[in-house]
């Protein structure tokens, strides 16, 4: 108990008188408890461990909304659940921070989704391709596409392409593998 220490500082006159002590027992827990309270705030709007209101008070301080400016297409709302605000939070952290070089991206890029894989093209005319491998979820799709995630600098265009492997037994007992590319182009804001 936090208190201990300042009961131990009750002259010898009132340390044997049993009210004395209940009363600055009482007096100190109740301090105690808004210290504790107090000593918790940050670790409660640490983006790591905010959820829900907290998260979305992070958001506003950071400066990225919880709502995608869209529909997404299957239905689902486009208010981005907890993970995946979570990750545009820190994106937009480290796009605040980015020193400006594709290395830096890549580490980004491993903080933010480490099952998928980044490789960033300069293609020397001020545009830049992103090919991503690997899976992301639909609202990790958009957020990528949407530019909320790779960083890049100003005035330059980010082509984003996702390079997957479909593997499927075809009807013949065939084992086809396909390469599919998608191509999303980014207007320069």
């Amino acid at each position: 108990m936090a208190i201990d220490q300042y009961l131990d500082l009750i002259t010898s006159q009132h340390r044997n008188r049993p009210k004395y002590i209940s009363w600055a027992s009482a007096l100190l827990s109740k301090v105690d408890d808004a210290v504790n309270v107090a000593n918790s705030i940050p670790s409660a709007f640490d983006i790591d461990n905010a959820v829900g209101a907290q998260l979305d008070i992070d958001g506003q301080i950071i400066g990225r909304s919880r709502y995608l400016p869209f529909q997404l297409p299957d239905g689902t709302s486009p208010m981005l659940d907890d993970q995946n605000y979570r990750i545009a939070l820190k994106a937009k952290i480290a796009m605040n921070q980015w020193d400006g070089t594709v290395p830096r991206v890549y580490e980004i890029w491993k903080q933010l989704f480490p099952d998928a894989t980044l490789i960033i093209t300069d293609n020397q005319d001020m545009s830049m391709k992103a090919t991503i491998q690997g899976s992301l979820g639909l609202q990790s799709v958009y957020l990528v596409t949407l530019g909320y995630i790779i960083p890049k600098p100003s005035g330059v265009r980010l082509d984003v392409a996702w390079d997957s492997e479909l593997t499927r037994q075809d009807y013949l007992g065939m084992l086809v593998t396909a390469r599919d590319t998608v191509q999303v182009t980014f207007p320069n804001p």
